[in-house]
């Protein structure tokens, strides 16, 4: 249970830190 806290924490962050750059590649895919 620990490592699937962990794992969820960390996709979380991963997310977080990480939508302003998915957003621009899903625009510069879309181009």
């Amino acid at each position: 249970m620990g490592l699937v806290s962990w794992m969820y924490l960390h996709l979380r962050v991963d997310v977080h830190s990480g939508t302003r750059t998915q957003y621009r590649l899903l625009q510069t895919l879309s181009t």
